[in-house]
């Protein structure tokens, strides 16, 4: 159990990282590791109050969103405004193709909630979409170019958007990075709902996923409220605040995430962040990574050495390093030796919905050939360790059946992006906040 600097207790988070295999071939070799991350309990002496929250809510007012959505997204705003206390903070910034700031970060006081709800009541739908700047003046709400806060307070942007980022800057990957540099200077997270058939999942989720929050598929205004709504009430309860997943590995080594998270390298070399976000009490993640070790050049092989990182109770706190050694073998040894079977669960799992995810984004570019090799490919490479996992059999059905599908015709719109948000979903562990239908 870790302890704040008030020397209250908080929650600490345990890591378990095991390889598929030990053996390297002696002209190199790809090798995945599944770290089990696992949050402890609150404590039940000295359990301490959740997180303050500051938190900018951004919402798309152009043309597309008239009607039934920009009526929902401002009760969604409203119902997000009714669970926020004293000690919180709110910022709202609505955009088209021009940006205002209709509430500056304040604390969320009984006041302040009544301006807001005035405010909101007044704004119609109209014009283009800056998406970019509307969600960075958001961020700019929180905490403008200031280093992260240190009081154990939370901060999020929630982005609602129905379309495609058409004015200023609208390179999804650009986007991304800008969004995991948000997090890392200023400690701000990014959440995105993108509803109907038009936004682009291919940037609302690499900006969740680099933003370390969640990206929400919402199939009707119905939803608006009830992931809004969803997502809020995890935070108010969340036990660590950005988790990190640290790698240290050799130069000549290469740390790419199979799950969906955003790992970067770090200035020193050897080091790679896997962003993991903010996680709950007694919450589970699983992470995929795929390791690449270069060929032998006299070395007899590579350690690797993994941590967790998190804060809260105002604190920075680690794990302890976890130690995983990889030596190359003979082209004999390696063929001989076997993979761990319960890491071959998540391996494939987690290939299952980068598939999915791919094939998803392939076919909305139009090109069916690269979807359905995407999605056979890994429905073969499954079948030859799946052996009588149950998950791994359905996870090779399903992407049999999507090859079927995109062997006829493109998936719909609405269909691609709800395979894009179930896979995405599934590979990090969150859950659906949706409205059940």
């Amino acid at each position: 159990m870790g302890n704040g600097t008030d020397g209250v207790k908080t929650v600490a988070i345990e890591i378990e990282a095991r390889p598929e295999r030990h053996l390297i071939r002696p002209d190199g070799s790809l090798r995945h590791v599944e770290c089990r991350l696992r949050v402890g309990k609150l404590p039940e002496v000295g359990r301490p109050e959740r997180m303050p929250l500051s938190l900018a809510v951004v919402l798309d007012r152009s043309g597309s969103m008239h009607g039934e959505k920009i009526l929902t997204a401002k009760r969604a705003a409203q119902a997000v405004l009714d669970r926020l206390e004293g000690g919180d903070q709110i910022a709202v910034v609505v955009f088209d193709d021009q940006i205002d700031v209709v509430q500056p970060m304040t604390a969320a006081t009984p006041e302040v909630k009544a301006r807001v709800r005035s405010v909101l009541a007044e704004i119609q739908a109209r014009a283009s979409t800056a998406l970019h700047e509307g969600w960075l003046t958001g961020c700019r709400a929180i905490a403008g170019d200031q280093a992260p806060a240190t009081d154990g307070r939370l901060a999020r942007c929630f982005l609602l958007t129905d379309g495609l980022a058409n004015v200023g800057l609208t390179d999804a990957e650009q986007i991304a990075g800008e969004a995991a540099g948000v997090r890392e200077r200023a400690g701000i997270g990014t959440s995105t709902f993108g509803i109907g058939p038009d936004y682009d999942e291919g940037l609302l989720g690499p900006m969740a996923v680099a933003g370390g929050g969640q990206f929400h598929h919402l199939r009707n205004a119905e939803d608006i409220a009830s992931t809004f709504v969803g997502e809020l009430g995890e935070l108010l309860t969340v036990a660590a605040s950005q988790v990190r997943l640290e790698v240290e590995a050799g130069r000549s080594v290469t740390v790419e995430a199979i799950s969906e998270y955003w790992a970067s390298p770090q200035p020193q070399e050897t080091r790679w962040t896997v962003l993991v976000g903010d996680l709950l009490p007694e919450e589970e993640r699983h992470i995929v990574l795929r390791l690449g070790f270069p060929p032998s050049v006299g070395d007899d092989g590579h350690t690797i050495r993994l941590r967790a990182a998190w804060s809260a109770g105002g604190s920075e706190h680690q794990s302890g390093w976890q130690e995983l050694r990889f030596v190359y073998g003979t082209q004999a040894a390696c063929d001989a030796e076997s993979s761990d079977p319960a890491v071959m669960h998540w391996v494939g799992l987690h290939h299952a919905q980068r598939a999915k995810r791919e094939a998803a984004e392939l076919s909305r570019r139009g090109d069916l050939e690269a979807a359905c090799q995407k999605v056979q490919g890994v429905a073969e490479r499954i079948a030859a360790y799946a052996g009588s996992d149950a998950d791994l059999l359905a996870a090779q059905a399903e992407l049999s059946a999507l090859q079927r599908t995109l062997a006829e015709r493109p998936m719909p719109a609405m269909m691609a992006k709800e395979v894009h948000y179930q896979a995405s979903l599934a590979s990090r562990g969150q859950r659906d906040h949706r409205k059940k239908t």
